[in-house]
């Protein structure tokens, strides 16, 4: 295959193209249009239109109105801030095709009447960006076939309608390698939203990372067993996205109370990054992360990495095919290397989902001087490469098989009630992962349930 950028392919695409031909671009797990989906089914493959035979499309000529609905404000510097960032960043590369517009800071429950209002004003294609805007959007699909819904991180589907996310994850386990390699205390807190699986999710692929950091310090002679099984993970829960007042009070908490020296949060501001910067300067190193923007600004000293995405990249590939003419309903799940450049090589650009920003500067250089060892750097970047090429998880039961053993005398992926989840030879599927609700080894409060 020749050198294909993902610009060029979404010019094709918008010409009349061969999409089969953008192998790579797409990634992630798509499924097919189907009526409403209750179960999300997905598979792993490139984006495919016909069977391969080149297509004659015709673009469509006028502008189109794309509506967004976000949770947040655009202000918050989290999910809604990114979110508007990759709306922004469409307008600018679709131009005059497209025409932009937004409802900010909108209730879960006032979703239907948002939606409503951005229809009056014209909108022919709806992105709803909170899980809690499921079913009212399902509802309007229903009720307006001829406008097109894109809900982000849900799994109803139905023929103008399709789903999406950038999955977090793989960026999560990679912070937890660095957290478990720079602990002091060996205690961790987590500053949760919502006990969503998706909340759950990231948490607990957290706290794998933060084992595997820890076991190789075990492996290196820097701990022994008896200092891995005093690891603790501390969550305190919001039920809010967005509460920067309340999340800088948990992480005080966790900080004062569990002696917590590594913070991470769903929560969409800087406030658990200002509350670990607070404690830098009084000489206390606790230490924490962007999340879903670049934050380092807030805590700079506090700062090691973050769980980052750049939503651009799936509105762009969204909406090249609505330009085409050729819209359809979509499951689009994409994890790291997912959304980038083939130019740069197989999955070898940023991608969608990433956890070092280029304007961080050279990643080794800025660990390594806060004090991030060499080989926990050279991990993060191996397990990095292979997550991007697809071909390593860490939901791989037989990975954990040697740490868990050490830790409970069984193998696989163990949860804190000491159930073994995944048996070795097990790797978890997406819907394992999309309705997840219990908790792995290592975290002291149950998943709050009802």
């Amino acid at each position: 295959m020749g050198e294909v950028s993902r610009r060029d392919f979404l010019k094709g695409l918008i010409g009349g193209l061969l999409v089969g031909a953008a192998l790579g671009f797409g990634g992630g797990y798509v499924s097919a249009p189907a009526k409403e989906v209750t179960k999300t089914v997905t598979e792993t493959k490139t984006v495919t239109v016909g069977e391969g035979a080149p297509i004659t499309v015709t673009p469509a000529v006028e502008k189109i109105k794309v509506g967004y609905i976000y949770v947040g404000p655009i202000g918050d510097y989290g999910w809604t801030y990114a979110h508007n960032a990759g709306r922004e960043y469409v307008q600018k590369v679709f131009g005059d095709k497209i025409e932009t517009v937004y409802v900010e800071s909108v209730p879960e429950a006032q979703a239907g009447p948002a939606i409503e209002s951005l229809i009056d004003q014209g909108a022919k294609i709806i992105f709803t960006t909170s899980f809690g805007f499921m079913d009212p959007t399902l509802e309007k699909a229903k009720k307006y076939p001829d406008i097109w819904f894109w809900h982000c991180s849900g799994y109803k589907r139905w023929e103008n309608m399709g789903t999406y996310f950038a999955e977090l994850y793989q960026p999560y386990y990679v912070n937890g390698i660095v957290a478990g390699a720079i602990s002091k205390t060996l205690k961790f807190g987590y500053v949760a939203a919502y006990p969503i699986p998706e909340v759950v999710r990231h948490i607990n692929s957290w706290v794998l990372g933060i084992w595997e950091g820890l076991y190789h310090r075990y492996r290196r002679g820097e701990l022994s067993v008896d200092d891995l099984k005093k690891m603790e993970v501390h969550v305190k829960w919001l039920y809010s996205w967005y509460d920067p007042a309340a999340a800088a009070d948990a992480a005080r908490t966790l900080v004062h109370q569990f002696n917590a020296d590594v913070l991470a949060f769903t929560e969409d501001s800087p406030a658990v990054l200002q509350v670990a910067e607070e404690f830098q300067a009084q000489g206390r190193r606790v230490w924490s992360y962007s999340h879903y923007s670049n934050m380092r600004d807030y805590g700079p000293n506090a700062h090691l990495m973050g769980q980052l995405v750049d939503w651009g990249k799936m509105y762009e590939y969204i909406l090249a095919y609505h330009l085409a003419g050729i819209p359809r309903s979509m499951d689009l799940w994409w994890l790291m290397g997912d959304g980038a450049d083939t130019i740069e090589g197989w999955r070898k650009g940023l991608g969608a989902a990433y956890y070092w920003a280029p304007e961080w500067g050279d990643m080794r250089t800025e660990l390594k001087n806060k004090g991030v060892p060499d080989w926990a750097i050279d991990l993060i970047i191996s397990k990095t490469d292979l997550m991007k090429q697809k071909y390593w998880d860490p939901w791989n039961g037989g990975f954990w098989a040697e740490v868990f053993r050490t830790l409970t005398d069984k193998e696989g992926i163990v949860d804190q009630e000491g159930n073994v989840r995944l048996k070795p030879g097990e790797v978890a599927d997406h819907d394992l992962l999309w309705s997840i609700d219990w908790f792995v080894y290592g975290i002291v409060e149950p998943v709050p349930k009802g």
